[in-house]
């Protein structure tokens, strides 16, 4: 009602900025990198490699 009211209300505390990944998707993600190197190498050597 009245406007010269001084009100004291807690801050809202700051939200934690995210991770981009979670540890299991992080290690998911590099073992997949890990076969996709792999394949990638043998399939090179595979067409390439006939000389």
């Amino acid at each position: 009602m009245n406007d010269n009211v001084v009100k004291f209300c807690k801050p809202v505390p700051p939200k934690k900025p995210r991770e981009p990944l979670g540890p299991k998707a992080r290690k998911a993600l590099t073992i997949a990198a890990v076969i996709l190197f792999f394949v990638a190498a043998w399939g090179y050597f595979t067409l390439m490699g006939q000389g």
